[in-house]
């Protein structure tokens, strides 16, 4: 898996799955790993990857839940950084 960043044992407690966007627009984009997998509570970066299969197979690890590697947009990604569900 080609992979640039990934989030600690300790910050992956916390995590509740993982959601898969383009991230061009985005602040952190990395032309060479423009797919980022990003929490569903807060969207924060947990991986990027230079393709879509590779961040939906890392999205997928975190559980069999239906959001675990959707695909959302960057407005969906924007709305939840700005208003985190936080539990």
């Amino acid at each position: 898996m080609n992979e640039n960043f990934r989030i600690t044992d300790d910050e992956l407690e916390n995590v509740n799955g993982g959601m898969v966007v383009f991230a061009q627009g985005l602040p952190e984009y990395d032309p060479y790993f423009p797919w980022e997998v990003v929490d569903n509570k807060a969207c924060k970066v947990l991986g990027k990857f230079s393709t879509r299969d590779a961040a939906c197979a890392y999205a997928k690890s975190f559980g069999p839940e239906p959001y675990n590697a959707q695909e959302v947009d960057l407005a969906t990604v924007n709305r939840l950084r700005t208003n985190p569900n936080v539990n």
